[in-house]
């Protein structure tokens, strides 16, 4: 009898030892091994199995804001950066979105990143953490959370997460509501040696980057040669313009309403021009927001200081499009030389 007394003693002691599984504020069930954020709103809290496996740039990022490890413009280091931000739009029965610090849809924490695919996660299902983008970025810090499935979204956006505990509190989140926090649970050793540090994202970022070059390769080899032609310290927009900067400016920027010289020179992929105002010896002059120039022009320019050059690959949608243009084709892609040499108030 004493045996069987001090074995159970024994093994009691031992499982108080052990890691706990993780249990959901309020939740019946135990959850297993894996990588969960704990959302914790003005409704009550819902858990989240996040994807690291698949998905591993776009948690990394996620899980790296909310404990504050990563730096951002909108924390200070070591401060978890969803805490205390509204879920600022709903669209009704089909999603809630939260994580943008100006509450306008359009904030963000200071960067973009690739968006990421290869996730098993749909967003066919109800309940599903939805990373927030653009064209072929992901806007870093603002997501959603599908309260009708909608498998659509998966061609354009990341699924990292999905819903395992809370689903009755996501039914009634609306715009407003507040994420009071937002908690990394690490269950299992696996989950516990994951890192969300600058250097951990620096390193799947680039290598996002670099298979985004190797799918361009395989879908157009000439558009993967004119943005490697960028060189190591190439930049990509959130509207999927390519660029770098080949020559310092200084002072402001232009303002809508500015008038602008510019000198430029316009080359199909092939590496033939199409235009230049450099042999005529003019710059092409013209006011920002008042004449027509293709948007891709603007957004560089409207970023750039007075004697600043850049190198440009601008995407069909922001140079003639479907139309073309002259000797530009339809959908064609465009490469600029772009040199901003004044700046001066409106006319």
């Amino acid at each position: 009898m004493r045996i069987q007394v001090r074995a159970i003693v024994t093994l009691v002691i031992l499982a108080a030892l052990l890691p706990a599984p993780l249990r959901a504020a309020g939740a019946n069930e135990d959850l297993g091994p894996g990588l969960y954020a704990e959302m914790t709103t003005s409704r009550g809290t819902m858990v989240f199995r996040l994807d690291y496996d698949r998905t591993p740039l776009t948690v990394t990022n996620f899980a790296g804001l909310a404990e504050g490890t990563l730096p951002n413009s909108h924390r200070e280091p070591g401060e978890p950066y969803f805490d205390g931000m509204e879920f600022y739009r709903e669209a009704p029965k089909y999603a809630v979105f939260a994580g943008d610090p100006e509450g306008s849809g359009s904030g963000g924490p200071g960067y973009t990143l690739p968006r990421e695919g290869g996730a098993l996660i749909s967003a066919g299902a109800s309940g599903v953490l939805v990373m927030d983008g653009f064209v072929t970025e992901s806007s870093g810090s603002r997501f959603f959370i599908t309260q009708m499935g909608d498998a659509f979204l998966d061609t354009k956006y990341t699924a990292f997460g999905r819903i395992v505990q809370g689903e009755n509190v996501l039914k009634k989140i609306r715009k407003g509501d507040v994420i009071e926090s937002v908690v990394i649970r690490r269950v299992g050793s696996e989950a516990r040696r994951l890192a969300f540090d600058e250097n951990r994202l620096a390193e799947l970022t680039a290598a996002a980057r670099q298979a985004e070059i190797q799918s361009l390769q395989v879908a157009d080899e000439a558009l993967a040669e004119a943005v490697l032609a960028l060189g190591a310290d190439r930049r990509k927009t959130p509207t999927g313009i390519y660029y770098a900067v080949t020559g310092e400016g200084e002072g402001a920027t232009p303002r809508s309403g500015d008038r602008v010289s510019l000198h430029y020179t316009g080359f199909l992929l092939d590496g033939s021009v199409f235009d230049s105002s450099r042999p005529r010896g003019v710059t092409f002059d013209f006011t920002l927001g008042v004449d027509g120039v293709i948007p891709g022009w603007i957004e560089m320019i409207m970023t750039m200081k007075k004697g600043e050059a850049r190198q440009v690959v601008i995407p069909p949608s922001l140079a003639y499009g479907s139309q073309g243009y002259g000797p530009i084709e339809p959908n064609s892609w465009l490469v600029f030389e772009m040199e901003l040499v004044d700046i001066t108030g409106g006319s």
